[in-house]
């Protein structure tokens, strides 16, 4: 399922991780099991796909590895 953020562009979605990824809120829309939660709660291994809502104007995958989160 593709998660929701409010960023209006990728760049400024890959600062926001970089620089507080504490503030950087994630929100699963699923219907099964909703969710809403913080970049720093993405554990390791995991990746998260997320666009912004509704423009759907752009995509990305955040992954944690070795701690760091990691915007592709």
């Amino acid at each position: 399922m593709t998660c929701i953020v409010k960023a209006t562009s990728k760049k400024e979605f890959k600062e926001a991780i970089k620089d507080k990824p504490e503030r950087v809120r994630i929100e699963d829309p699923s219907v099964f099991a909703p969710r809403t939660f913080f970049a720093t709660h993405i554990k390791e291994g995991e990746t998260i796909y997320v666009t912004n809502h509704p423009k759907r104007s752009w995509f990305a995958n955040v992954t944690r590895k070795k701690g760091k989160l990691i915007v592709k």
